[in-house]
């Protein structure tokens, strides 16, 4: 698989995956311009490639804050949800991924749990996460938005870009032009 990008100097669009972009990129793997997140993810929902400038956000078990992000306009985002690795409960339900998919948003990424899994993978648009739970989670409002997040090792900022594929996921301190 892999994901498209708009090439200005050939007025095109571009497909390209993430394997080869690693493979036309060691320069900036080397740097740390460009991560490969742990591959750690399932993949769910109907778009499996997708890319997009990060939104960041921390929280733990709880969910008010994703849902406040997924109720804007995502303008081909991707929202990078650091939940703490947490496996007791999910922290995004089909509702909310079915909002995201309405609202433009691109992707969304979870170090934790989902639910809602068929309706998920109903959805045109890009969401891993690090498994299905049936319970849901708590509604405090606790979190914090726009913060650099770790997910596997990895540091992720609000507005570095990501790029998703079957291959995995990679994290780029700027948008690519491949």
């Amino acid at each position: 698989m892999s994901f498209q990008y708009w090439d200005w100097n050939l007025d095109s669009m571009a497909l390209v995956t993430t394997a080869e972009v690693c493979d036309a990129n060691p320069q900036l793997i080397v740097s740390g311009e460009l991560r490969a997140l742990q591959p750690i993810f399932q993949i769910y929902g109907r778009r499996q490639v997708f890319s997009g400038p990060v939104v960041t956000l921390k929280v733990f078990e709880d969910n008010v804050l994703i849902r406040e992000f997924l109720e804007e306009k995502g303008n081909g985002r991707v929202l990078v949800v650091d939940g703490g690795g947490s496996l007791r409960c999910a922290i995004l339900g089909g509702n909310p991924v079915v909002q995201a998919q309405n609202n433009g948003w691109a992707g969304i990424v979870v170090n934790g749990c989902i639910r809602d899994v068929d309706e998920i993978m109903g959805c045109d648009i890009g969401v891993r996460a690090l498994a299905s739970h049936p319970m849901k989670a708590n509604k405090k409002g606790i979190g914090e938005k726009h913060v650099p997040i770790t997910i596997g090792g990895t540091r992720i900022s609000d507005g570095e870009w990501l790029y998703a594929d079957t291959d995995g996921i990679l994290i780029s301190r700027t948008e690519l032009a491949v």
